[in-house]
């Protein structure tokens, strides 16, 4: 483990709070639920999609997948953001289309909020949730295809934890596995110790110090064959750049770039992960297409 270095100016509601910084987002979120709606009516009536699949014994251990026509090339997990605290799955079908229109099954993940749930079950639930794809995937895709993982901002961290999961400790009979081979972050969060300045954050997370520490990414060591790319919009608020250019720093021996997306907030640029001609989509492609 590295030695900690906070990173400058951190404290400020400025850096962190990404909702006063969008005036529109509930407009934002509105959208995302209504077309996550469509989507998931849409599937249910072409039969190409699973809803509410048990991963483990909670009840907010639940997954949707989203499945292409024939066999799919591979599975990408999709872990939403919320500050560990709002949000839902239901809010993220609207992700799935255009991977699952280019041969990819997709899996949106729930898992217990805050105060439900510390940030250390939250990030068991999300392994558990790869562990569960990992050992049910051939049911869907292809003997070679893998199970990759992407996440959005609190879901982005969550998502980047799994590239620093021991699994042999987690689950002794995938001890000899790598379940999770790549992660896309979208606007991820790494080392978590400056958002404990931040009372927005700390108010609707509950973080500890201790956890802010354990379940840092940047203090952890990724496995050596991982490949993490991240992405970052051009106007969020400087604390989610800061993140990105640390998380590069410390993992520089598996990041496989950063995507900066020109106009987009931290909200916004998921539109540049959904949509066929975003620029995360196609980063995003050519990481799930690599040998």
């Amino acid at each position: 483990m590295r030695t900690h270095r906070r990173i400058e100016g951190a404290g400020s509601e400025a850096l962190y709070n990404a909702r006063a910084a969008t005036p529109d987002y509930l407009r934002i979120f509105e959208r995302w639920a209504r077309d996550s709606a469509t989507y998931r009516a849409q599937c249910g009536q072409r039969g190409n999609c699973r809803l509410d699949i048990p991963y483990g014994p909670h009840a907010m251990e639940r997954l949707d997948l989203f499945l292409p026509q024939g066999t799919a090339a591979a599975t990408l997990m999709y872990v939403h953001g919320g500050y560990w605290s709002s949000l839902d799955k239901s809010d993220a079908s609207w992700i799935a289309p255009a991977f699952v229109e280019a041969g990819y099954a997709v899996a949106a993940v729930n898992y217990a909020l805050h105060p439900q749930a510390s940030i250390g079950t939250m990030a068991n639930q999300v392994r558990a949730a790869a562990a569960w794809l990992y050992r049910h995937r051939a049911g869907w895709q292809g003997e070679r295809g893998r199970l990759y993982a992407c996440g959005h901002s609190a879901g982005g961290h969550l998502a980047t934890l799994l590239l620093a999961t021991d699994w042999s400790h987690f689950d002794p009979d995938l001890a000899t596995a790598q379940p999770v081979t790549a992660v896309i972050s979208v606007s991820g969060l790494y080392d978590l110790a400056p958002l404990l300045d931040v009372p927005s954050v700390t108010a609707v997370s509950g973080m500890a110090r201790d956890a802010a520490a354990e379940t840092s990414p940047a203090l952890l060591s990724p496995h050596p064959r991982s490949r993490l790319l991240t992405a970052i919009g051009s106007d969020e608020n400087q604390g989610f750049h800061q993140q990105a250019a640390i998380v590069a720093e410390r993992w520089a021996g598996v990041h496989a770039g950063q995507v900066v997306c020109p106009r987009r907030n931290h909200f916004t640029i998921l539109d540049e992960l959904a949509h066929r001609n975003g620029l995360i989509f196609n980063a995003a492609l050519d990481v799930l297409t690599e040998p």
